[in-house]
């Protein structure tokens, strides 16, 4: 694996040992090791956000997709609107970040308080699109952009698997709208925490709400939604 930062042992990793770990396996040296400390950091067990890894996870998800925008942009020069948007989405999608982020190990050190397995939620996609955000703000987008790249796209991304792989309901229902012109939104949201179904999606299409789903998980709700937006929008 290419590496390009090095390892750096500070008083909050010797304290921590799953900081540690997450430091010394990507080679991190870093003056700022609690935002990384901040990533692993789940909102069951730090209910503020400002301790949380949401708003890294927020900052880290925008820039995921500048950067795999940007890479499907140079690599398929003659790929219109509609087609990178397919591509990028299947890179970006909930279940290939959380194998991305399983396979840097982040399921294994997350903070989190829950009886399911963990590979079995979004906690390990989630956690990597929040290390995505530590790193840009502890090393710039230059760095962010290089990890990206090297250590997620060239190490674990098949893209002539990607052409040929049947893209799932939420990415068909993103390439309609874009085909189409109008906008498309996945609103998403906690219905009921004690609830196994906890997570609410509507599609919004074209400015009208058109479909609605529940499910276990923010992927999940959000692609029974898309399958429910699809069957209206065939009928169109």
């Amino acid at each position: 694996m290419f590496h390009f930062f090095f390892s750096n042992n500070s008083k909050l990793e010797k304290e921590n040992p799953h900081l540690q770990k997450l430091l010394r396996s990507l080679r991190i040296k870093t003056k700022r090791p609690e935002l990384y400390l901040q990533v692993l950091r789940h909102k069951s067990m730090y209910e503020s956000s400002f301790e949380n890894n949401e708003r890294l996870e927020f900052l880290g998800d925008s820039i995921l997709d500048a950067v795999v925008a940007e890479v499907l942009y140079e690599k398929f020069p003659q790929g219109k609107e509609g087609f990178l948007t397919q591509i990028r989405s299947r890179i970006v999608s909930r279940s290939r970040l959380n194998k991305l982020g399983i396979a840097l190990q982040l399921d294994q050190l997350i903070e989190v308080q829950m009886s399911r397995n963990v590979k079995e939620t979004s906690l390990s996609g989630n956690a990597l699109e929040a290390l995505i955000g530590a790193i840009y703000l502890d090393k710039g987008f230059a760095k962010t952009n290089l990890f990206i790249r090297e250590q997620l796209l060239a190490a674990h991304i098949d893209f002539s698997q990607l052409l040929t792989q049947e893209p799932d309901p939420k990415s068909r229902v993103i390439e309609t709208a874009q085909k189409n012109k109008v906008k498309v939104v996945f609103k998403t949201a906690i219905y009921n925490r004690e609830d196994p179904q906890s997570f609410e999606c509507k599609v919004v299409f074209d400015g009208e709400e058109i479909a609605n789903a529940f499910g276990p998980s923010k992927k999940k709700a959000e692609q029974k939604a898309a399958a429910e937006a699809l069957e209206l929008i065939q009928q169109l």
